[in-house]
């Protein structure tokens, strides 16, 4: 009985160690006008040019230690911000934010990677 114990714990420890981790996943993300209480506030993918700010909120699941994303922002294709952001539970709601010029009309992206860089989800808009 004993070493059926010990190989059933033994069996169940190999299987943790082996089987890959499941990967950073955005769950939600939105652009928005704001983020209050870490809730997006009237998300869209059009904003006026006198925005002033617009806000990426993202959804972070599956971590399984501390660990980070990246928002990176871009202009017309063109890298224009990147802010690191920490990621403390399996289920995390954070946010970034970019201040806009009224001039910066037109495409935007911003990109949603893990800490690696693996691109985790693409959010696009527009300023008008």
């Amino acid at each position: 009985m004993r070493w059926s114990f010990a190989l059933f714990f033994i069996s169940a420890v190999l299987f943790y160690w082996v089987t890959p981790s499941k990967a950073l996943e955005v769950k939600e993300a939105y652009i928005a006008k704001a983020v209050v209480e870490l809730k997006p506030v009237e998300p869209s993918e059009q904003f006026s040019s006198d925005i002033g700010r617009v806000y990426c909120f993202s959804r972070i699941t599956g971590a399984k230690t501390n660990t980070t994303v990246r928002h990176l922002w871009f202009y017309k294709d063109r890298f224009m911000a990147e802010v690191e952001l920490p990621v403390k539970s399996p289920d995390w709601r954070t946010y970034s934010s970019k201040r806009i010029l009224p001039s910066w009309k037109g495409p935007w992206r911003v990109d949603i990677t893990d800490r690696e860089g693996l691109l985790l989800k693409s959010l696009h808009f527009e300023i008008e």
